[in-house]
């Protein structure tokens, strides 16, 4: 976990940035299929349905975005790497996006009745300004939902990904600092910064997800496109190191298998809350 105050927070958001615009194409392929298996859960905590004007903060290649049209809602997404935003225009041409950042929306105030950031707000440098800003854009009334992953001792994924590069390499790899990565795993602390964002009628919950692999090799390609972060610090291990690390991924994905798949579970949280 990352002290703030040493944070270089354009430094931290360029790193990110460059690093999903990067994998952009794998992302969409390989996470982002995963993660959507949320999409309906967050949809059906804020109301969104038909006519409300959604706003997806994150929206990455747009697959949160697409769900929210499918049910007619409005909808708005906003992603700070260009190339998100370019597969995201033709999957969901119904939605309008824009390129952004979720620190500084480039929105009036009060326009959108709902506010979603589905596993976003774990890569922002400042989440306390995300959060002052999607009250900002929200109307008097208005609901706004993030995720986040759960901390790794509640998740079998995280878990095996972290422990390996513990026990088999070093998180100690010359990365820009960044904020603690599961610091919204933690339900208190939802709850904590969304009423010291002026949120009112504050809920969390926790979601399952499960992250599938069709053999448990294909742990390794899967983690590299999840998080822009965490694959550059594998890449960023010595090649002993880095084998080492595979081979346990392999080996602990072999604990998840059935006769189908690998099937790994990756819980979120779930927070929502009110605008007065």
């Amino acid at each position: 976990m990352t002290d703030d105050t040493v944070i270089d927070h354009e430094t931290y958001k360029q790193f990110e940035r460059t690093g999903f615009s990067r994998e952009a194409e794998g992302y969409n392929k390989a996470t982002a299929p995963v993660t959507s298996q949320v999409n309906d859960a967050i949809l059906d905590v804020v109301g969104a349905g038909r006519g409300t004007r959604v706003l997806d903060v994150a929206c990455g290649p747009g697959w949160l975005s697409t769900a929210a049209v499918e049910r007619g809602a409005i909808v708005t997404g906003v992603d700070f790497a260009e190339p998100m935003v370019a597969i995201a225009r033709p999957r969901c041409p119904d939605a309008k996006f824009h390129t952004g950042d979720a620190e500084h929306l480039p929105f009036e105030a009060g326009q959108f009745e709902v506010v979603a950031c589905n596993l976003g707000l774990n890569h922002f440098p400042n989440p306390e300004r995300a959060i002052a800003e999607a009250w900002r854009v929200l109307m008097p009334g208005g609901r706004y939902a993030f995720t986040c992953w759960t901390l790794p001792e509640r998740n079998p994924f995280w878990s095996l990904i972290l422990g390996a590069v513990l026990r088999h390499g070093t998180l100690d790899v010359a990365l820009p600092p960044g904020p603690p990565p599961f610091r919204f795993g933690d339900p208190a602390e939802c709850e904590r910064a969304l009423h010291a964002g002026g949120f009112v009628v504050v809920s969390v919950t926790e979601l399952p997800i499960v992250w599938p692999f069709a053999a448990p090799e294909d742990v390794v390609a899967g983690f590299e496109v999840s998080c822009a972060r965490l694959g550059s610090m594998l890449a960023m291990q010595t090649a002993e190191q880095r084998y080492n690390i595979e081979q346990a991924f392999i080996e602990g994905a072999k604990a998840y298998a059935s006769e189908e798949r690998i099937a790994i579970p990756a819980p979120v949280v779930l927070a929502v809350a009110r605008k007065p």
